[in-house]
């Protein structure tokens, strides 16, 4: 019975002995490195889009919307003859408000050309009293792919800096373990030029 025992205590102090090992084995712990990448393109705009106000007044409703129609058709009529493509002119409803002692009607139309050349023909379309300029807008027209080829150089530009920081300390970078806090941003140059920067971090393993 004795010898019974002994082999039993024997047997609980090697599992006390095993689990004190197993508790006291520290976690190896992962070494990531984590980086900001900036891609930036710049690109001479190739679309533009100009827009104008169409206002006029009266004492009729009914009256100043069929003037203001009339006066719209003439616009378009306009800006087709500069050049842009029917299906690229858009045009709001008329709205009607009372400000003063009169009614007001007022609509816009907007003017899309993948010609830049033709935006000064397009803005002197602008005549009468009643036609006001509103805003003159150049940007690129396939920005999907202008944000696309950002994106490639950022992520190029934050591999780049992971590899050499990772060199410098003896590592190397394994794979992406994360990707976050995109931002995308466009501005336009002193010389006409539209810029688009992309900024992304990732983290990579070190090897």
């Amino acid at each position: 019975m004795k010898k019974g025992i002994k082999v039993i205590s024997a047997a609980f102090s090697m599992a006390v002995l095993l689990s004190s090992c197993y508790i006291q084995k520290e976690t190896e712990q992962v070494k990531t490195i984590t980086v900001t990448g900036t891609g930036t393109v710049s690109d001479a705009p190739d679309a533009a889009s100009v827009e104008f106000s169409i206002v006029n007044y009266g004492w009729s409703a009914k009256l100043i919307v069929t003037d203001n129609d009339t006066l719209t058709n003439r616009l378009k009529d306009a800006v087709k003859n500069a050049g842009v493509n029917e299906e690229d002119i858009t045009i709001t409803e008329c709205s009607i408000s009372n400000p003063t002692s009169q009614y007001e009607a007022r609509r816009t139309l907007k003017a899309v050309t993948t010609n830049v050349k033709l935006v000064p023909a397009i803005v002197d379309c602008k005549s009468g009293a009643f036609v006001r300029l509103g805003k003159t807008e150049y940007f690129v027209s396939d920005s999907a792919n202008t944000i696309r080829r950002a994106r490639t150089a950022a992520v190029q530009n934050a591999q780049d800096a992971a590899s050499l920081l990772a060199g410098a300390s003896g590592c190397k970078i394994g794979a992406v373990v994360e990707i976050n806090n995109e931002e995308i941003t466009t501005s336009t140059t002193s010389d006409g030029k539209i810029v688009t920067s992309a900024t992304i971090k990732i983290t990579y393993n070190l090897e």
